[in-house]
């Protein structure tokens, strides 16, 4: 990141959307589920940037999908 740049601390549901690939109803009911932190500045929805940044991270990776998916059904 540009030192001269302000860090990006929310984005827009599109924003999020964009960044992560995720769908905007999806990240619209990560924030109703309360899984997302989010704030609002009238009807508007702004993702706290490290809230969307843990919950990318948590997610699992290919590889660890294909190896629960190899778990049950008895291939590992």
């Amino acid at each position: 990141m540009n030192a001269d740049q302000p860090q990006q601390i929310s984005y827009s549901v599109k924003q999020a959307a964009d960044a992560t690939g995720i769908g905007e109803s999806t990240l619209r009911r990560l924030i109703r589920e309360g899984r997302l932190a989010a704030r609002y500045m009238g009807s508007t929805i702004l993702i706290d940037a490290p809230s969307l940044d843990r919950f990318y991270r948590a997610l699992p990776s290919e590889r660890q999908v294909d190896r629960e998916v190899a778990a049950h059904r008895g291939d590992a």
